[in-house]
């Protein structure tokens, strides 16, 4: 019988059962090479294209109606929650008031 600390496993009816890990994958150093090198270009892809976007939203007309749409939305969601806040004040107070 073998004592079950000495190797990783659990019980399985009323048994011990050895967990056998799967062997790890081994990576050459090549395919590690070739993972970061893609890697890479696609943080560079990712930046040039942030970048590009960035350009387009301050030099088109375009991106200018999109920045100015989205701060009036904005615009108007803080108008919004200040309304409801100047609500609730004035409800406590005249609870308060009334009490």
């Amino acid at each position: 019988m073998v004592p079950m600390t000495e190797k990783p496993g659990h019980f399985e009816q009323g048994r011990w059962v050895v967990d056998n890990k799967p062997p790890a994958p081994q990576a050459g150093g090549e395919v590690i090479d070739k993972r970061l090198s893609e890697a890479t270009r696609s943080v560079i892809s990712s930046i040039d294209n942030v970048m590009s976007v960035a350009r387009d939203l301050v030099s088109t007309d375009e991106g200018k109606q999109f920045i100015e749409k989205k701060l009036y939305e904005t615009q108007k969601e803080l108008q919004k929650s200040f309304d409801e806040i100047l609500i609730h004040a004035k409800d406590e107070l005249n609870k308060k008031v009334k009490g």
